[in-house]
């Protein structure tokens, strides 16, 4: 069969957002994997599966492994698409279990609504006995990190440092962590920095992708740990509320929502439309 997609892209993520209809019946996992490779599919940062015709929109995110998860850019990609050729500035998005908030601002700036953080080791999920990861020291392949590990939908952990990590030490490291006993269901990894004085700058390793571009969810995460930090801390920056995270992607604004929600804004764009044969021809 011949199926549709368009190819979108949000902060240097890029997806390949297809309709459900299109693929109903087809194993989504091996789609994503075919759909995901660079050099003999199309290539992508991940896989975004639409459907416009239940109640309430919804979206499922296939990562190039075939692995299922939640993610903040192709949020604002399917948003994106829903309201293409008009429609509502504010609507809902069914995604990995969750209801969100989605809203088109001016000069195209569209904002995501995720739940709250949550650092509780169940919902990352951490190893038992692991505990709670705020701040802490984190020993791995004859380094020592600080970090913190939590959880905006999916698993993150943020390192943090004084200034941008080597090459040599975000390749050696990154993958490392992804998969450490800490994280039974992996983890993705954000080496960040100070940038200005309501900046942060990151470096994104995502589970099942490697280095990427830009992280919605793991914006939010970074913003967490900031927020937290000047909460518990005091500081400048106690009054924070909203930063902006700088990646090789662009610029993300998270802000304080209500209820502890944490609204992350940044543009997002259709770049082309396509088609492709599924199964793929020998």
């Amino acid at each position: 069969m011949t199926v549709p997609f368009w190819k979108t892209v949000s902060v240097g993520n890029d997806f390949v957002l297809v309709r459900s209809e299109d693929v109903e019946g087809s194993e989504l996992v091996e789609l994503a994997r075919w759909a995901c490779r660079r050099k003999f599919g199309i290539g992508s940062d991940g896989l975004l599966v639409v459907d416009s015709h239940a109640e309430r929109p919804s979206l499922r995110m296939f990562n190039p492994d075939g692995t299922e998860d939640f993610c903040g850019n192709g949020l604002r990609c399917a948003a994106l698409f829903l309201r293409r050729g008009g429609g509502a500035d504010r609507f809902v998005i069914r995604h990995g279990g969750k209801d969100v908030p989605v809203g088109f601002e001016k000069a195209g700036w569209i904002d995501v609504q995720l739940p709250p953080a949550s650092w509780a080791p169940e919902d990352i999920p951490l190893a038992p006995g692991v505990g709670e990861v705020f701040l802490r020291q984190f020993d791995v392949d004859g380094e020592s990190l600080t970090v913190s590990a939590l959880s905006t939908g999916t698993a993150h952990t943020v390192v943090e440092l004084d200034s941008p990590p080597p090459d040599d030490l975000f390749d050696r490291l990154s993958p490392k962590i992804e998969v450490h006993p800490w994280f039974p269901e992996r983890t993705s990894v954000l080496w960040t920095w100070p940038e200005g004085k309501c900046g942060v700058r990151a470096r994104v390793w995502e589970r099942g992708v490697g280095e990427t571009d830009g992280c919605g969810t793991g914006s939010a995460a970074i913003a967490a740990v900031r927020f937290r930090k000047a909460t518990e801390t005091g500081g400048p920056s106690a009054g924070e509320k909203a930063i902006a995270v700088l990646t090789n992607g662009g610029e993300t604004a998270v802000g304080r929502g209500p209820g502890g929600s944490l609204i992350v804004s940044a543009r997002a764009e259709i770049r082309y439309e396509g088609a492709f044969d599924w199964p793929p021809r020998p």
